[in-house]
């Protein structure tokens, strides 16, 4: 894994499915940069779905992006309704939940890795 890029370039590599998913309007999705602080990936993504149709439909949009990427992955989860991974190597995408993203608090198993979250707040995508 490369770890000397700048916080924008690691940003940009992941910014398609970041994109895609906040056009499908999760409520929060969140990137970790895990590069310098884990040897299983460099991104960690989290997005929040409002139901449970919802997160199918983000689930089948980041699928279908990391296909049309020409990325391999895994798929844990699929059937649950309060969380699923997709494991692309370098990247792991996580769609929870407002249940399960309460119930397994992933956005704060990498605390000391950098972060960049952005909340869609009635359609008006905001960074923090």
């Amino acid at each position: 894994m490369e770890v000397n890029k700048t916080k924008e370039e690691f940003y940009n590599q992941y910014k398609p499915i970041i994109d895609a998913l906040l056009d499908k309007h999760a409520l929060t999705v969140s990137i970790h940069d895990l590069s310098e602080v884990s040897g299983f990936t460099e991104a960690f993504i989290v997005a929040i779905a409002k139901s449970d149709l919802h997160a199918k439909t983000l689930k089948a949009t980041v699928s279908d992006l990391l296909d049309e990427l020409h990325l391999p992955h895994k798929v844990e989860g699929e059937n649950s309704s309060k969380w699923c991974l997709m494991d692309a190597g370098h990247v792991v995408v996580n769609i929870l939940s407002k249940d399960g993203n309460d119930y397994y608090r992933l956005d704060s198993l990498w605390e000391d890795a950098p972060v960049r979250k952005f909340i869609d707040e009635d359609e008006e995508i905001t960074s923090v």
